[in-house]
């Protein structure tokens, strides 16, 4: 959802990215989005260096003399030029030599499978930490806030799906009737650009989405056009 709010219409409007007073939040929302995007490759990246087949596969054939003098180190010198056959169970050393070499592989994917595991966790963990101290709500707050975005998000596709039916079925009777439509209220075209952008709490205006403060903002802006109407009538009744 972030992902579309962020870049639908930035090339037509390149201030949805880049708003002004708020530059940064654009990286910050990126960030965000790059980070969750990550999570499933490098799970897998985990996995297949846990089991050691793709490692064991890739490694064997590496020519690097460097690697090759570190894993046939104490070995004849046939596991040089027999090393990328060790994989597929094709070389000609003994069996015990090459399924050590084998074993040798396994274990240096899984040591750097673990790396990788251990270094996603504290980088997870610790961006965890920096986003939570610089964070400008209460914990109670923010997990206030969360609840509430997962209840807007469910009841707005509830509505989605409320007013589509209620637009198809007009348009179809209409057509199929041949009757002049009913006028169903929906939001303008602004509307829908506003309450698509993304948003940033501000403590100093409690709103916890877009669409909150897009009503909010629209029923002060009510009240006031209210007030002033009222303090006209009254000058023009004042003698």
């Amino acid at each position: 959802s972030k992902t579309w709010k962020l870049f639908t219409g930035c090339w037509v409007n390149p201030r949805k990215i880049f708003p002004r007073g708020n530059v940064c939040h654009f990286f910050y929302i990126f960030g965000q989005i790059t980070l969750n995007a990550l999570v499933a490759p490098v799970m897998w990246l985990s996995v297949a260096l846990l089991n050691g087949t793709f490692y064991e596969c890739a490694m064997s054939g590496l020519k690097n003399p460097a690697y090759l003098h570190a894993v046939c180190h104490s070995k004849s010198e046939e596991c040089f030029e027999e090393l990328h056959k060790v994989a597929c169970d094709k070389s000609s050393l003994p069996f015990s030599e090459s399924d050590e070499l084998k074993r040798t592989l396994q274990a240096q994917s899984q040591i750097l499978g673990w790396c990788v595991i251990v270094t996603t966790a504290l980088l997870s963990l610790l961006t965890t930490c920096c986003a939570s101290c610089q964070s400008k709500v209460s914990h109670l707050q923010l997990m206030f806030w969360r609840v509430y975005e997962g209840t807007e998000k469910e009841q707005l596709e509830q509505m989605f799906q409320l007013y589509a039916t209620k637009l198809s079925e007009r348009n179809l009777k209409c057509f199929f009737e041949n009757k002049e439509p009913e006028p169903i209220s929906l939001p303008a075209f602004q509307a829908w650009e506003d309450a698509s952008q993304l948003y940033s709490f501000s403590s100093s205006k409690q709103h916890y989405s877009t669409i909150h403060r897009l009503v909010e903002e629209s029923q002060k802006g009510i009240s006031e056009e209210r007030e002033t109407v009222l303090d006209l009538s009254d000058r023009r009744e004042t003698p």
